[in-house]
């Protein structure tokens, strides 16, 4: 049985219920913007949940907004009435994703969770990880990125203390929060 006729189906179960469903769409790399605007333009319901993420340019820190999933938005449309032929020549778009020929379907429940997870700036609200002395911890960036470390304890606001092991025995050395983690989905 194919997977538009188990939508058929089960659509005719639920009386008429709208086969509307969301779908993952990959886009071109650092496209998902433009991948959005043009759906719209289209008529189709675009979904892209973005975060702010604090990086490291230059020897700076600066307030970035990106995608939550990088290369990833969402398609609301109905597979059996909406053309979504075009999809494949829109600005942006790299392809529809699909498992065995067919498109992957997404649960509603995930959209509206990501939805709820939104401050009033219609951004993922993020929550700091927090470790306990002796937790052992990856470096996500920086100059130790790779290297895993000893959480020691905290040093203000957005600092560590961290023993680290580069030269064969542990040293302690500070570094930046953000270094450590990456944001948590609250």
């Amino acid at each position: 049985m194919s997977y538009l006729s188990v939508l058929k189906k089960n659509s005719e179960n639920k009386l008429e219920a709208s086969s509307r469903a969301w779908f993952v769409v990959y886009t071109k790399p650092r496209q998902e913007k433009v991948a959005v605007e043009n759906l719209v333009r289209q008529g189709f319901e675009a979904y892209c949940p973005s975060v702010a993420i604090t990086k490291r340019r230059k020897s700076q820190l600066v307030s970035i907004i990106e995608p939550y999933f990088p290369r990833y938005i969402f398609l609301n449309f109905d597979l059996e009435s909406d053309n979504w032929a075009p999809l494949r020549s829109t600005r942006g778009v790299a392809s529809l994703v699909r498992f065995g020929g067919e498109p992957q379907q997404v649960p509603d429940s995930l959209i509206a969770a990501l939805r709820g997870n939104e401050n009033s700036d219609n951004l993922q609200v993020l929550t700091p990880k927090t470790w306990t002395r002796g937790d052992s911890i990856e470096i996500e960036q920086g100059p130790f990125a790779g290297y895993r470390c000893l959480f020691e304890s905290e040093r203000g606001a957005d600092r560590v203390a961290v023993l680290l092991n580069v030269v064969g025995k542990p040293t302690r050395t500070t570094l930046l929060k953000q270094d450590l983690q990456l944001p948590q989905f609250l």
